[in-house]
């Protein structure tokens, strides 16, 4: 039987247990020395978490306060980079008044963000808003601007269908808009959907007001 001689300066290969036993002495010392510092983070973590929720509480009921006072009738400012839900609530109260002029910068705020469907909602209201001024010119027998304010319900109307093509409200008032100028064919065709302005005596019947969201 032989025996392998171990050299002078050398030490015996370690079997897998002393390995074993040493990593978990290592281990034991590391976590041992980290212990004070991860007992001083801890709160700073817990409490940036607590931060960070609370934050986000608050800017939902924040949002929440000024959707509902937008929906009140309540003139409440918006930034255009405010967030999808605000900007088609303010595009709906700004409908509601007829301050169409202001509605298009935030429809393209909606549109750069990607919220193609808040974006064809907000035009469905601005197309809603230039067919009740639309109404309103007929009513008092002003028919100069009503054929204008038609047209650009029925291009908004449109645009609105490009973005949500299943919107049925915005057909079902794409079609009201359309039959108003039915008995006009020369009217329609000149203009298209891209006119600004041009004196004509419109009238047909009125199927009724605008459906669907204001």
């Amino acid at each position: 039987m032989t025996t392998t001689a171990i050299r002078p300066g050398r030490t015996a290969p370690r079997s897998a247990t002393d390995r074993a036993r040493s990593r978990g002495t290592g281990l034991r010392v590391g976590w041992r020395r980290a212990r004070p510092r991860l007992l001083i983070l801890l709160p700073i973590l817990l409490l940036g978490a607590a931060l960070g929720c609370a934050s986000g509480a608050w800017r939902i009921a924040r949002d929440t306060a000024t959707i509902q006072a937008l929906a009140a009738g309540r003139d409440v400012a918006v930034p255009v980079d405010a967030a999808p839900s605000l900007l088609l609530a303010r595009v709906q109260h700004l409908a509601r008044r007829g301050a169409v002029e202001a509605i298009e910068p935030l429809i393209a705020a909606l549109e750069a963000q990607g919220a193609r469907d808040r974006a064809a909602r907000a035009r469905f209201a601005l197309a809603n808003a230039h067919l009740r001024q639309a109404f309103d010119h007929l009513e008092r027998g002003d028919l100069d601007p009503a054929g204008p304010r038609i047209t650009l319900a029925r291009q908004e109307y449109r645009r609105a269908l490009q973005g949500r093509p299943d919107y049925w409200d915005a057909k079902f008032n794409l079609d009201v808009a359309s039959r108003l100028l039915r008995d006009f064919p020369d009217f329609d065709r000149k203009s298209g959907d891209a006119l600004a302005a041009e004196p004509k005596t419109i009238w047909t019947d009125i199927p009724g007001q605008p459906r669907g969201e204001p």
